[in-house]
């Protein structure tokens, strides 16, 4: 019985790990001149992003660090949750996935 809930809680959580780890990605702002950008905040990731919200308390991706919040905030825009890093989440303007377009609030970083 024990393998069959586990099997199962692997089987529910799969999906969203997989698509957060092609999410990991180091930060970098854009140069004008058309290279490839500078690596920012020593390449730190955030947590995943569950629904158009990254908070501390879900799955962290490769190089987690201190700076996800600003990242995001930098990146997406103003916090559309609770704003403020004080409830430990990060969320998207209308619950938007980060790989929409349309929630790249800053074309100056990637």
């Amino acid at each position: 019985m024990r393998r069959m809930a586990a099997a199962a809680a692997v089987a529910a959580i799969a999906p969203f790990a997989a698509a957060s780890g092609a999410l990991a990605h180091p930060h970098k702002a854009e140069h004008a001149h058309g290279d490839t950008g500078q690596v920012i905040a020593n390449g730190q990731n955030h947590p995943a992003f569950i629904n158009g919200e990254s908070c501390e308390t879900f799955t962290h991706l490769p190089g987690y660090g201190p700076a996800w919040y600003g990242l995001e905030t930098a990146h997406h825009g103003p916090d559309a949750g609770d704003p403020g890093r004080g409830d430990g989440c990060y969320q998207i303007e209308d619950r938007l996935s980060p790989l929409d377009p349309a929630s790249d609030r800053n074309p100056g970083t990637e």
